[in-house]
């Protein structure tokens, strides 16, 4: 199995240069490439978030308790609302889920289980596409391309994990395959099929609640604007 920081550098290396062609070819802004390249980076170390007492879950649920915090702020505060209220309820909603959902989450997971699995990362990006989709601040074809972007590259980040921690089973010095082989690059968990089928259903019902990706695939059928070649080549 691949550690932490392998993880952490592959994901963040490979969606930073995805990122960086999208930025060339100016499918997106360069805060959309920071944007994309950051999600592609925590994407990478998702499947690790069912191992208890791992750096992965520290930061992810730390992030997720975070960003459930500034949301709630973001929409509370066009209400009129009192100082008070403003700082105890994001303080509530982290605390919430930093004392309460993540241990009744570690014990609810398993190691290389449901996580480390294609539906599951598949599931993560999909919700990643209805958030930003529907958190956008108007439903323009920019914010709906940009949305699929983001759980794409989510789900490029998780199958990265998932692609190396295959490989780290592949002892080349000894030529052997250790038993964690086949644990992590796998579709789903059908050990527990109530909830692998609870999974599939969330999937099914998260794409058809999705707003059509045609325009993203247009967007990713024109490269007429890359650029390969620096200007100062080009110079006489």
């Amino acid at each position: 199995m691949a550690n932490f920081k392998t993880h952490l550098n592959t994901a963040a290396i490979t969606t930073g240069l995805g990122a960086a062609v999208l930025l060339s070819a100016e499918h997106i802004s360069l805060n959309g490439a920071l944007w994309l390249w950051f999600l592609g980076t925590i994407g990478g170390l998702l499947p690790d978030i069912d191992s208890d007492n791992s750096t992965s879950l520290d930061i992810l649920f730390n992030l997720f308790a975070s960003s459930a915090a500034l949301i709630a702020v973001y929409y509370i505060n066009a209400a009129q609302v009192s100082l008070i209220e403003l700082i105890a309820l994001p303080l509530l909603i982290y605390t919430t889920m930093r004392f309460l959902i993540r241990p009744l989450f570690e014990k609810i997971t398993v190691h290389r289980g449901s996580c480390h699995s294609l539906s599951f990362v598949l599931l993560i990006a999909l919700i990643t596409t209805q958030i930003v989709w529907r958190m956008a601040p108007q439903a323009s074809e920019q914010a709906i391309i940009m949305a699929w972007f983001s759980g794409g590259f989510v789900f490029i980040g998780g199958f990265i994990h998932l692609a190396l921690d295959e490989i780290y089973s592949i002892d080349l010095s000894n030529m052997r395959i250790k038993r964690s082989f086949g644990t992590a690059l796998k579709l789903a968990e059908f050990k527990n099929k109530s909830l692998t089928l609870l999974t599939v259903s969330s999937i099914i019902a998260l794409a058809y609640t999705t707003p059509s990706p045609n325009e993203t695939l247009n967007t990713l059928s024109n490269w007429s604007k890359l650029k390969l070649q620096p200007y100062t080549f080009n110079i006489g």
